[in-house]
């Protein structure tokens, strides 16, 4: 079953589908829409991408606090951003059609 939370003053919605990965280990990989325009801005719901949390949150956005499954690695912080519907990583634009291969170069 999935589960949203709103954020950014009613701008931002989060939802999550969890999916168990091997026994007791769950993956809530996220989606976020701007509720506002009615866009998608992020989705990683088909990924094996973890939301460990979101932090500095504003009216205009947060910062979503990822890991990748297995979670052996650092987790990264991907800021999104309401006015401009810009993700950024590390202060750098992201491109949408390159999320995935963005976070993962993070990584490394």
């Amino acid at each position: 079953m999935s589960e949203t939370t709103v954020h950014c003053d009613g701008r931002l919605a989060i939802t999550v589908e969890p999916r168990e990965m091997r026994m007791s280990h769950w993956l809530y990989a996220p989606r976020a829409v701007d509720l506002q325009r009615q866009q998608v801005l992020l989705d990683l719901s088909e990924s094996l991408w973890d939301l460990l949390g979101t932090v500095d949150e504003t009216a205009n956005g947060l910062a979503l606090v990822l890991r990748k499954y297995p979670g052996d690695r650092a987790s990264v912080r991907l800021s999104v951003e309401l006015d401009s519907g810009e993700l950024k990583l590390g202060g750098q634009p992201v491109d949408p059609s390159q999320l995935l291969s963005t976070l993962d170069s993070a990584l490394d």
